[in-house]
Protein backbone atom coordinates (compact mmCIF):
# COMPACT_ATOMS: atom_id res chain seq x y z
CA UNK A 1 0.00 0.00 0.00
CA UNK A 2 2.69 2.24 0.84
CA UNK A 3 4.67 2.24 -2.35
CA UNK A 4 1.30 2.58 -4.30
CA UNK A 5 0.67 5.57 -2.50
CA UNK A 6 4.35 6.85 -3.21
CA UNK A 7 3.10 6.03 -6.81
CA UNK A 8 0.39 7.79 -6.63
CA UNK A 9 2.26 11.10 -5.16
CA UNK A 10 4.84 10.68 -7.78
CA UNK A 11 2.31 10.71 -10.73
CA UNK A 12 0.47 13.75 -8.72
CA UNK A 13 3.65 15.47 -8.54
CA UNK A 14 4.38 15.25 -12.40
CA UNK A 15 0.91 16.51 -13.68
CA UNK A 16 1.43 19.24 -11.53
CA UNK A 17 4.66 20.57 -12.66
CA UNK A 18 2.81 20.16 -16.15
CA UNK A 19 0.06 22.15 -14.97
CA UNK A 20 2.68 25.21 -14.08
CA UNK A 21 4.33 24.78 -17.10
CA UNK A 22 0.79 25.15 -19.07
CA UNK A 23 -0.07 28.07 -16.37
CA UNK A 24 3.56 29.47 -17.73
CA UNK A 25 2.37 29.44 -20.94
CA UNK A 26 -0.76 30.84 -20.23
CA UNK A 27 0.95 33.54 -18.43
CA UNK A 28 2.52 34.30 -21.23
CA UNK A 29 -0.13 34.74 -23.85
CA UNK A 30 -1.79 37.37 -21.39
CA UNK A 31 1.21 40.35 -21.22
CA UNK A 32 -2.17 42.63 -20.65
CA UNK A 33 -2.67 41.16 -17.61
CA UNK A 34 -0.63 42.78 -14.25
CA UNK A 35 1.32 39.94 -12.40
CA UNK A 36 -2.14 39.42 -9.78
CA UNK A 37 -4.47 38.86 -12.59
CA UNK A 38 -2.33 35.99 -14.41
CA UNK A 39 -2.63 34.08 -11.15
CA UNK A 40 -6.09 34.98 -10.32
CA UNK A 41 -7.01 34.08 -13.86
CA UNK A 42 -5.31 31.34 -14.86
CA UNK A 43 -7.21 27.89 -14.75
CA UNK A 44 -3.88 26.21 -14.63
CA UNK A 45 -2.27 27.53 -12.08
CA UNK A 46 -5.47 26.79 -10.05
CA UNK A 47 -5.41 22.95 -11.08
CA UNK A 48 -1.37 22.83 -10.07
CA UNK A 49 -1.64 23.89 -6.98
CA UNK A 50 -4.56 21.31 -6.38
CA UNK A 51 -2.56 18.31 -7.43
CA UNK A 52 0.58 19.61 -5.50
CA UNK A 53 -1.67 19.96 -2.14
CA UNK A 54 -3.15 16.36 -3.09
CA UNK A 55 0.31 14.90 -3.37
CA UNK A 56 1.39 16.68 -0.05
CA UNK A 57 -1.51 15.07 1.73
CA UNK A 58 0.09 12.02 0.21
CA UNK A 59 3.47 12.50 0.96
CA UNK A 60 2.48 13.26 4.79
CA UNK A 61 1.10 9.87 4.73
CA UNK A 62 4.01 8.09 2.88
CA UNK A 63 6.65 9.20 5.73
CA UNK A 64 4.25 7.60 8.56
CA UNK A 65 5.38 4.37 6.72
CA UNK A 66 8.15 4.48 5.31
CA UNK A 67 12.02 6.08 6.09
CA UNK A 68 12.50 9.43 4.18
CA UNK A 69 16.10 8.35 3.05
CA UNK A 70 14.44 5.45 1.05
CA UNK A 71 11.04 7.78 0.12
CA UNK A 72 12.80 10.81 -1.16
CA UNK A 73 15.05 9.39 -3.44
CA UNK A 74 12.41 7.31 -4.85
CA UNK A 75 10.12 10.79 -5.41
CA UNK A 76 12.97 11.80 -8.23
CA UNK A 77 11.25 8.99 -10.42
CA UNK A 78 8.75 12.88 -11.09
CA UNK A 79 11.68 13.83 -12.88
CA UNK A 80 11.41 11.57 -15.43
CA UNK A 81 7.55 11.53 -15.71
CA UNK A 82 7.82 15.22 -15.98
CA UNK A 83 10.38 14.98 -19.01
CA UNK A 84 8.64 12.43 -20.69
CA UNK A 85 5.47 14.22 -20.08
CA UNK A 86 7.36 17.85 -21.38
CA UNK A 87 7.97 15.76 -24.52
CA UNK A 88 4.73 14.72 -25.84
CA UNK A 89 2.64 17.42 -24.58
CA UNK A 90 4.79 20.53 -25.01
CA UNK A 91 6.75 18.98 -27.71
CA UNK A 92 10.25 19.68 -25.64
CA UNK A 93 13.42 18.00 -27.12
CA UNK A 94 15.01 14.85 -24.88
CA UNK A 95 18.47 15.44 -25.97
CA UNK A 96 20.92 12.51 -25.06
CA UNK A 97 22.22 14.55 -22.42
CA UNK A 98 18.77 14.19 -21.01
CA UNK A 99 18.44 10.36 -21.92
CA UNK A 100 21.67 9.83 -19.73
CA UNK A 101 20.25 11.60 -17.06
CA UNK A 102 16.98 10.06 -16.73
CA UNK A 103 19.22 6.78 -17.35
CA UNK A 104 20.76 7.84 -14.05
CA UNK A 105 17.89 8.68 -11.92
CA UNK A 106 16.66 5.15 -12.67
CA UNK A 107 19.93 3.59 -11.27
CA UNK A 108 20.06 5.78 -8.47
CA UNK A 109 16.30 4.60 -7.62
CA UNK A 110 17.14 1.23 -8.02
CA UNK A 111 20.54 0.86 -6.09
CA UNK A 112 18.57 3.13 -2.88
CA UNK A 113 15.39 0.42 -3.39
CA UNK A 114 18.15 -2.33 -2.61
CA UNK A 115 17.11 -3.89 1.21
Amino acid sequence: MTYFLLIFNIIMMSIGQLFFKQSAIFSDHHPELNIALKYILNPWFYGAISFFAISTFAWVKILTQMKISVAYPILSISYILTAIGAYYIFQERLTVVNMVGIFLIMAGVSLISIK
